[in-house]
């Protein structure tokens, strides 16, 4: 028999990939579920926050907004091989974790294509496709 409260999310790994040729680079961040406690805070946070500016959010509050959201998402790093972000594997810092975002959009939205992946925060490392 299954017990229905042992089906919960966890965190998944996720390997960042070229963008134009779909191969890992060497970088591979852990991905929590939305149902992560940290997860949830930045959630509520960001709808205090557009409360608070009554609905009138700019560009700026948005992009920041959904950064804050993609970081608290991650909950950790690996990097392989010879990649380095600025000459060093830099130690994982929500600073350094904004830095690479901002300046890598495209990692950004491979965050957010796995985010959505709902299934993938419930299978075991060896029920992976890939």
């Amino acid at each position: 028999m299954t017990e229905l409260t042992n089906i919960v999310a966890e965190a998944r790994r996720l390997d960042i990939v070229h963008p134009a040729n779909q191969e890992a680079v060497g970088l591979v961040l852990t991905l929590l579920p939305d149902s992560h406690p940290q997860v949830k805070a930045a959630g509520r946070k960001a709808i205090n926050d557009r409360i608070n500016h009554r609905g009138k959010v700019g560009a700026e509050q948005i992009e920041a907004s959904r950064i804050s959201m993609l970081c608290a998402s991650i909950g950790g790093w690996e990097w392989q091989g010879e990649l380095t972000f600025h000459g060093e594997k830099p130690e994982f810092t929500q600073q350094t974790l904004q830095q690479l975002l901002k300046e890598l959009p495209w990692v950004g939205e491979q965050v957010d294509v796995a985010l959505t992946d709902r299934a993938e925060f419930f299978r075991r490392p060896d029920e992976t496709d890939g």
